[in-house]
């Protein structure tokens, strides 16, 4: 067992698994559980009692589970699995839950998904900005989920500190949370140019974000980087019915979505009560939302494409948000309940995230989204 190196958030340390707080455990899920290779050749010599509750998928290359609840749940809601044969016969997709780990070639990112409701309480409520730190850690890789996350040389060799710097925009509470995901934006335009140039500055890298650090910056360039924004209402409402017409299956969902987005303007007052009460919620589920997606890097092609991803998906998310504080569903159980099945949406069924994707993909110039979903 070998040591890794770990960028993480604090929280991932003090996590510790309860399902009394689950009103549905993740056994009980009608999620597609798959399990690797390895943990069905070990079903497969040990009973066909095991083997005999998993389908073969085609399409994933992976065997799932075929039944919910999980037939290996106990009626204590324990896993008879662990119970009967130790931590090491359940497979890498139960052992990591609610864990997500990312490769950057040599170093290890690791947080939690927002659908587990006892990691969600643990991040959403924090009052005290998201802080990480660097960990060193005796794993088995083999007994990890890793994405691997694949960057120019270049660009891997300053990912921390960019996403400390990008960090640091999304917890700057002198500004509302639109008006951060502005400078996020500018910042990133600019991180994009340096980036594609043909000869790669490091120097230009390191004055970017030091300017970005910079209190007199915040205090001189980003007021008019908010200016330059205007806000179009009617645009946000056409580009919200376009990106959900494409989430088939969710009729109620994408019906919900464009009834908020076409009365946004209206329902100002009121939304920004909310949005300003909540801004720390919102502050941690973006921090984690971009650490955890590997944001600007989470697809293919131009960084600034990925932030478009980013801040529609935000904006699909405070829409649901302000939909059921308009039908007064805002206690803490509520707004995890909310975020879980948000979460689950967009992450754990990943179409949904690539047709977000590709909803961009032919756009000119993904920054001029900003006029369209950001109000300064």
């Amino acid at each position: 067992m070998s040591k890794q190196i770990y960028f993480q958030p604090q929280y991932v340390g003090k996590f510790i698994c309860d399902a009394s707080k689950c009103k549905v455990t993740c056994c009980e899920r009608s999620w597609n559980i798959e399990i690797d290779a390895a943990t069905y050749e070990k079903y497969s010599a040990f009973s066909s009692e095991f083997t005999a509750q998993f389908n073969y998928s085609e399409s994933k290359q992976k065997y799932l589970l075929t039944k919910h609840p999980c037939p290996f749940l106990t009626e204590k809601k324990l896993c008879r699995l662990q119970l009967e044969h130790g931590e090491d016969f359940i497979s890498l997709t139960c052992k990591n839950y609610p864990r997500v780990t990312n490769c950057f070639g040599k170093f290890f990112e690791r947080s939690l998904t927002l659908t587990c409701p006892v990691a969600a309480e643990l991040i959403l409520f924090e009052r005290e900005p998201m802080k990480f730190e660097l960990v060193e850690v005796s794993e088995n890789l083999d007994r990890i989920l890793i994405n691997p996350v694949y960057l120019d040389e270049k660009v891997l060799a300053n990912a921390i500190k960019i996403q400390i710097a990008l960090m640091s925009i999304l917890q700057e509470r002198t500004l509302t949370i639109d008006q951060r995901l502005i400078v996020l934006g500018f910042f990133l335009d600019r991180l994009d140019e340096i980036f594609s140039d043909k000869v790669f500055s490091e120097e230009a890298l390191i004055k970017l974000i030091a300017a970005y650090e910079s209190k007199i910056f915040l205090a001189e360039q980003v007021p008019r980087m908010i200016r330059s924004i205007f806000f179009d209402a009617k645009k946000f409402s056409a580009i919200m019915h376009d990106v959900t017409k494409n989430f088939h299956g969710e009729i109620k969902l994408t019906n919900n979505i464009r009834k908020i987005a076409a009365n946004y303007e209206q329902l100002s007052p009121f939304r920004k009560i909310f949005l300003n009460e909540h801004s720390t919620f919102l502050e941690n589920f973006l921090v984690n939302e971009l650490f955890m997606n590997c944001y600007p890097w989470r697809f293919e092609g131009q960084i600034i494409k990925n932030f478009g991803v980013f801040i529609i998906k935000y904006k699909i998310f405070e829409l649901i948000l302000v939909e059921a504080a308009l039908k007064k569903f805002l206690s803490a159980e509520d707004l995890i309940s909310l975020t879980g099945w948000f979460t689950s949406q967009l992450d754990h069924v990943a179409v949904y995230h690539q047709k977000i994707f590709d909803y961009l993909r032919d756009k000119d110039d993904a920054l001029n989204l900003m006029d369209s979903l950001l109000e300064g």
